[in-house]
């Protein structure tokens, strides 16, 4: 009886887990925008499967940059371009929303010495 159990609890995990991986694989209603990542190009992450497209679409203002040769992994692709404002008070990105809808924002912000200075840029986000 307790081996009939161990197979069947088994079974439902491996289930389970097909089941996730199922979900993970679908992108759909998610936009995963790669900041700096020049117009037109787009890449998808080998570990995680996601799908990123650059940001140029949904900004017009900022400048792409290629982080410092030091810093690049090749396994780190949405790390290698960052889009830095060195103009202006506010750059806004323009992205469709739905009121009343939900929606996660993940932002990850490396500073790769792009800009030879070797110095922690400061800025505020809204």
């Amino acid at each position: 009886m307790e081996l009939m159990f161990k197979h069947l609890l088994l079974a439902l995990l491996c289930g389970f887990g097909l089941i996730l991986l199922a979900l993970a694989q679908d992108q759909s209603g998610f936009i995963s925008l790669d900041c700096g990542l020049p117009t037109n190009s787009s890449y998808s992450e080998p570990t995680t499967t996601i799908n990123y497209i650059s940001d140029a679409p949904f900004i017009d203002t900022g400048v792409s940059e290629s982080i410092d040769a030091q810093y690049k992994a090749t396994n780190q692709l949405q790390i290698a371009h960052v889009r830095s404002f060195p103009r202006g008070k506010r750059n806004c990105y323009r992205v469709n929303i739905t009121s009343g809808t939900e929606y996660l924002v993940r932002a990850t912000f490396f500073y790769g010495n792009y800009d030879g200075l070797n110095k922690l840029p400061k800025f505020d986000l809204h």
